[in-house]
C-alpha cells in the first residue's frame, strides 16, 4: 500500500514539474516583440540588389563522327583478346561438389597431414570448425580447386578461374598450416 502512495506522489510532483516548465516557456513566447519586427521592416525598406542577366550562350558548331567500317567497335574486345576456346579449359560444373567446396579458401584452414596405409591425407579445418580429411584429386575452394600435392605444412590445389576474357585459365593456390584453435 505504501509503495502505491509513493508512485502516486511521484505522479503528482512530475506532473506539478512538468506544469511549471510548460507555464515557463509558455510566458517566454508572450514578451514584446517590436524590436524584432522593426527591423524586419528596416530591412525591407532597403532597395533590391540588381541581378545581372544570364550570359547569352553561343550554341557550339556541329560535328559527324564517322570512322571507316574496318576500325573496331569500342564495345567489342579487340580481336586478339576475343577467347579462342580450342584448348576447352573450363570447369565442371555438373561434377558433384565436394564438402570443402562449399567454402571459400579463407574460411579454410590445414591442420596437419595423417600417413595412413601408404597414402597422405590433409587435416582441413572448414568455416564451421569441422576436421575434414582431404587426398589427392579432392576438391576444395569455390574456383574448383583439385588438390594436387600435400606436403608436410601445406596443401597445393590448382584452380580454375576465370581469365577476363570470357575464358578459363589454371591457377594454383597454395593453403598452409594454420595452428591453434581458432
Amino acid at each position: 500500500m505504501k509503495t502505491a502512495a509513493k508512485r502516486n506522489a511521484a505522479l503528482r510532483l512530475g506532473l506539478m514539474g512538468a506544469g511549471v516548465i510548460l507555464a515557463g516557456t509558455l510566458s517566454g513566447c508572450a514578451q514584446d516583440m517590436s524590436d524584432l519586427k522593426q527591423e524586419v521592416a528596416q530591412l525591407e525598406a532597403r532597395p533590391g540588389g540588381k541581378i545581372e542577366p544570364i550570359p547569352e550562350m553561343k550554341p557550339l558548331p556541329k560535328y559527324a563522327y564517322s570512322v571507316p567500317e574496318e576500325v573496331r567497335t569500342p564495345f567489342m574486345p579487340p580481336e586478339d583478346d576475343q577467347v579462342d576456346d580450342a584448348d576447352g579449359l573450363k570447369p565442371d560444373i555438373d561434377r558433384p561438389k565436394e564438402p570443402l567446396e562449399h567454402f571459400p579458401l579463407d574460411a579454410l584452414a590445414m591442420r596437419g597431414i595423417i600417413n595412413r596405409q601408404n597414402a597422405t591425407y590433409a587435416l582441413i579445418r572448414d568455416g564451421n570448425g569441422v576436421i575434414h580429411e582431404i587426398m589427392l584429386g579432392d576438391h576444395m575452394g569455390r574456383n574448383y580447386g583439385e588438390v594436387v600435392e600435400i606436403g608436410e605444412s601445406s596443401v597445393t590445389l590448382e584452380e580454375i578461374v576465370p581469365d577476363g576474357r570470357g575464358g578459363w585459365k589454371k591457377q594454383t593456390t597454395v593453403v598452409k598450416t594454420q595452428s591453434g584453435r581458432s
